[in-house]
């Protein structure tokens, strides 16, 4: 992209000469939640407002996601642009997906959404446990409204809109909610924490 070069199979910016400020929607598909890879990209990206990212495996490989951000290297996306953050297919249960969405939940400084999915059914007490390893209570920008959803797996290769970019988020699936939850009469699996 321009003169910045990635190596698409570990999703790692070799070289980022260029930052591409028309950049306003990325999403990224990863096996597991590789934060350096994706920080790598919201450098690129300054003017980023909505981020989507798709981790496709369960059986991923833990990776160490304690990046810290470091205020004296400001990330300008997180600082001024990004609104919007996506999960899909959040495990929840590995320090690396707790850092890797912690990282945007006490860093994304004008965030207004954060929704994340999981692949499957959680029990309610198990989402108040998250909203405590988020430190959601810590957030960065106060009136960020952070949803989980339980028991939908996305890939968005079903989704047909992907390409229609006049549609207001044509990566917003629409979400019929955790068969589980409606089963055991506990609602539609949609918490915020």
């Amino acid at each position: 992209l321009g003169s910045s070069v990635f190596q698409l199979q570990k999703m790692i910016a070799v070289n980022l000469t260029t930052k591409m400020h028309t950049m306003r929607v990325l999403v990224l598909s990863s096996v597991g939640p590789n934060l350096d890879a994706v920080v790598n990209f919201l450098k690129c990206f300054p003017c980023l407002e909505r981020l989507y990212v798709i981790f496709q495996s369960p059986s991923y490989k833990d990776m160490n996601n304690v990046r810290k951000y470091d205020p004296l290297d400001p990330i300008e996306c997180l600082e001024l642009h990004l609104k919007k953050v996506v999960l899909k297919n959040y495990d929840g249960t590995r320090d690396s997906s707790i850092n890797f969405a912690k990282f945007f939940v006490l860093n994304a400084k004008v965030l207004k959404e954060m929704k994340i999915t999981l692949p499957y059914h959680r029990q309610h007490g198990w989402f108040a446990n998250q909203s405590s390893l988020l430190r959601v209570r810590n957030r960065a920008s106060p009136d960020a409204r952070i949803e989980m959803r339980c028991g939908t797996k996305d890939d968005f290769t079903h989704n047909k809109h992907t390409h229609d970019l006049s549609m207001d988020d044509p990566f917003d699936l629409p979400y019929g909610g955790c068969y589980m939850c409606k089963e055991k009469g506990l609602g539609d699996g949609v918490y915020q924490v």
